[in-house]
């Protein structure tokens, strides 16, 4: 909480001393006495009431904390930066390091992105080179199923009637049948 005499007040809110008695006599400040027993406004006080405070030279701060007052001055906002030459010459010479960078990056980027680009095309060509061969592998297999169709005679024909001949004439079947016939006789 920052404290300041009526007088300082008056500058920070552009008013008259008389005016700001005035609003504390009216009942809009309200007013806070020190640890040393001086009368003063807090800034937040006047914040309240007058809106944003106008500094305009340094203005001493009185600051009340626990039992202890501090002094400090505050600073218009705007302060000059002093930079000498040999200081200006290397901010230049890292910003142009920068910028070498970052053009240096940029292409890696451009690099990299037409290697992607490439390796698209090329997987696209694969695709289409597998979807061909696809195309031609099944014109064949068709093909090939039409002149099996064409070759059906080729096919040899079993008798069923000779084989059970042989077994008849040698007495001997294979199997559950066989079985079974052995078992019946």
């Amino acid at each position: 909480m920052s404290i300041v005499s009526i007088s300082e007040a008056a500058r920070l809110v552009n008013k008259s001393r008389k005016t700001i008695y005035k609003h504390i006599q009216q009942g809009k400040l309200s007013t806070v006495t020190t640890v040393d027993g001086l009368k003063g406004l807090d800034t937040s006080e006047l914040i309240r009431v007058y809106g944003i405070l106008s500094i305009q030279q340094e203005t001493p701060v009185t600051t009340v904390t626990s039992k202890q007052t501090y002094t400090k001055s505050n600073t218009p906002k705007e302060t000059p930066v002093t930079i000498n030459n040999q200081t200006f010459i290397e901010l230049e010479k890292e910003l142009a390091a920068s910028k070498l960078k970052i053009e240096q990056q940029e292409k890696e980027l451009n690099y990299k992105q037409q290697i992607i680009d490439v390796k698209d095309i090329a997987l696209s060509s694969k695709q289409e080179t597998i979807d061909t061969l696809k195309s031609a592998l099944k014109l064949l297999e068709h093909k090939q199923a039409k002149d099996d169709l064409g070759n059906i005679d080729a096919i040899p024909s079993k008798e069923p009637e000779s084989s059970l001949n042989e077994v008849e004439a040698t007495g001997n079947e294979k199997g559950l049948l066989g079985r079974l016939k052995k078992l019946f006789s």
